[in-house]
């Protein structure tokens, strides 16, 4: 599906507002990946893997204004342009072989060009780590280091409720449900996307360690010169689906013995003689009843 350029720039507009001719002429630069006036499903894509919420913000701050920001250059091309940087110099640019990915090439202390992908986290995150661990520190060579502290939002955690048919069922296993699977020592507490498969952040980690140290993945293989394959992108340990994001969460476990419970147990105790056999019948149809009552919100 594809749409022309004008229909696409009014609706854009209506939920993220384009300040003026200029800024949609630019916008348009980055979309328009084919230069033909027309937006296509995979050109949309590919730029709303910027944060949704912050569309347009972080859009200007990364492609419009940033000195790091290098349109369209290939592996090699970045490797060139930093040849003459001193250590801590970077750049960043759409990956030219995995869309919709980012790709920050950089001079290490020693003085070595090396090229990485981030993985997990968004490109203003990774940059921002990058300088506050030392490895970005001038955007092609400049002194003057634009600060992304204010475009990077923490984002809420998502609770995962443990219902209690899964509460049933990993008690039956031994286990719980919180309880990551794969190394069985801690919770899980990242969501993968798509596929929504859930695990702990170690685990995701060492696969990816793992999954780039494989002889079928060449990290440094990012290019489009035809000396190596592209890069395969890196996929859930369970369903090998593509890691198209993560999100950060919380497993709230279920509960067996809610307080409420426990306090109207109490109240029933003091109202009734169980001594008296038919009391206890009724106590305990009551519990029944309580237990496994539909729940109404008001």
């Amino acid at each position: 599906t594809i749409v022309p350029w004008k229909v696409f720039r009014l609706a854009l507009h209506e939920i993220h507002p384009i300040g003026s001719g200029l800024e949609a002429m630019a916008l348009k630069s980055t979309i328009d990946l084919t230069c033909n006036d027309y937006i296509s499903n995979f050109e949309f894509d590919v730029f709303t893997r910027w944060p949704w919420s912050t569309l347009l913000r972080n859009w200007q701050i990364l492609a419009v204004t940033h000195p790091g920001y290098v349109a369209f250059l290939t592996y090699d091309e970045v490797k060139a342009r930093l040849q003459k940087h001193k250590p801590g110099s970077y750049v960043f640019r759409l990956s030219c072989t995995r869309l919709g990915q980012w790709a920050i090439g950089y001079v290490t202390p020693d003085g070595n060009i090396l090229q990485t992908i981030p993985q997990n986290k968004s490109l203003c995150q990774a940059l921002l780590d990058g300088y506050r661990e030392g490895f970005y520190l001038y955007p092609d060579g400049r002194n003057v280091n634009p600060d992304l502290s204010q475009a990077v939002q923490a984002t809420p955690e998502d609770h995962i409720r443990v219902t209690q048919d899964q509460y049933e069922l990993y008690c039956q296993m031994g286990s719980t449900f919180q309880l990551c699977k794969i190394c069985a020592e801690n919770d899980k507490d990242i969501r993968i996307e798509p596929c929504g498969h859930l695990l702990c952040t170690p685990c995701l980690t060492s696969w990816q360690v793992s999954f780039l140290k494989h002889p079928t993945f060449e990290r440094s293989q990012d290019t489009t010169d035809g000396h190596g394959h592209p890069a395969p992108p890196p996929c859930c340990p369970f369903c090998r689906t593509e890691i198209k994001g993560t999100e950060i969460i919380v497993v709230d476990p279920f509960d067996p013995n809610p307080r409420h419970w426990t306090k109207n147990i109490k109240d029933c105790q003091n109202l009734m003689d169980f001594e008296d056999d038919d009391n206890l019948e009724v106590f305990c149809w009551c519990l029944f009843f309580y237990r496994f009552r539909p729940v109404v919100c008001f």
